[in-house]
Order: structure tokens, then C-alpha cells, then sequence
């Protein structure tokens, strides 16, 4: 499956908050997601082609295992996921595959459904508060039209266009500590 997205820092959490209510948007409750991320070794992120892989633990508890290859780069994404039992043993298979440890971050995430988009609110440790808006696709769909029905929802949330970010958090968060 495609995942397309964009994302936008927030710099007023609580007139988004309180833009998503107006518009009848029920956020749930946070959830905490700590993020490892995995790259092979000299791959730059972004670069379409490229394979990532996320080992995510939601509330310390669930476990779940991501692959994305980026697609056209940025936040447009081949994805795969499933639910793991064992996040140490994938680890030193990832270790094993060639794969490095890219990133390690943790958030805390609000998530909602609007018109067949998934709304999420994170507020990223060391970061700042965000929201991404994501759709799942064919691979086959046109790229920059859904990226254009995304931002008609986020302006119609008061979300100005030039905050928008590009890259994912573990991109913003290993140039904000230096590492990119």
C-alpha cells in the first residue's frame, strides 16, 4: 500500500485543537510511540528507493514492525506493517540484514478519521507539536492531487502551508541534534 502524507509544525496547539473540534474532528486519546528506525549504511533519507525499517512500541506494551521504501521521496512511501512478538530478536535481525540504527525518538499521538484521511496530532519529545495528514493509495495514484486534497483539510484548519516539513521526524530530529 502508498502512504502519502503531509506534515506541519503547530505553533498554536491549542487553536488547532480547537479548529478540529469546529469541524467535528474527535481526536483519541495519546498514544506514546518510541520509534527506532533502521538505514543501511551511507543511504541519504529521502532518496526514492530507498528502505527504512521501524521498530515502533505503542504505550510500552504493543509492538509493531514497519518497512517503507520511499517512493518519490519525502513523505511518499511504499508501506508494509505487522504486529511483532519479539522486538530484540527483529532487532539483531535488522543488525544481521546490514541495517544501522538511524534514529530513536518517542511521541505522543492523537489520531482521527476525516473523509478518508487519517488526522494525527504528535507531540514529539525534543521537537515540537505536529499534525500529519495521511492517505492510503494505489501505487498508481497521482501524487501531487492527493497531496492537494490533504492541504485543502489542513487550511481548512487554519494550518498555514508555510509551516509544512518534509521529512519525517527522525530526519528533523537527527538535524536538530546535528547528525545529517
Amino acid at each position: 500500500m502508498r502512504e502519502i502524507e503531509i506534515k506541519a509544525q503547530v505553533h498554536n496547539r491549542h487553536a488547532l485543537l480547537a479548529a478540529l473540534r469546529d469541524k467535528h474532528i474527535v481526536l483519541s486519546d495519546p498514544v506514546k510511540q518510541h520509534d527506532v528506525v533502521y538505514g543501511r549504511p551511507g543511504v541519504v533519507a529521502n532518496t526514492p528507493g530507498s528502505i527504512w525499517l521501524r521498530i515502533r512500541a505503542e504505550n510500552d506494551t504493543k509492538k509493531l514492525f514497519t518497512l517503507k521504501q520511499q517512493y518519490e521521496g519525502g513523505l511518499d512511501s511504499i508501506e508494509h506493517e505487522t504486529e511483532i512478538a519479539n522486538a530484540k530478536e527483529l532487532e539483531a535481525i535488522i543488525k544481521l540484514l546490514g541495517f544501522e540504527r538511524y534514529s530513536d525518538l518517542t511521541k505522543y499521538r492523537r489520531k482521527a478519521a476525516y473523509r478518508n484521511v487519517e488526522i494525527c496530532v504528535d507531540e514529539v519529545e525534543n521537537l515540537g507539536v505536529f499534525i500529519e495528514l495521511e492517505m492510503l493509495t494505489t501505487t498508481a495514484a497521482d501524487g501531487a492531487t492527493v497531496v492537494k486534497k490533504l492541504w485543502e483539510i489542513l487550511h481548512e484548519c487554519g494550518v498555514n502551508r508555510s509551516d509544512e516539513r518534509f521529512e519525517g521526524y527522525d530526519v528533523l530530529m537527527n538535524r536538530k541534534l546535528g547528525k545529517s
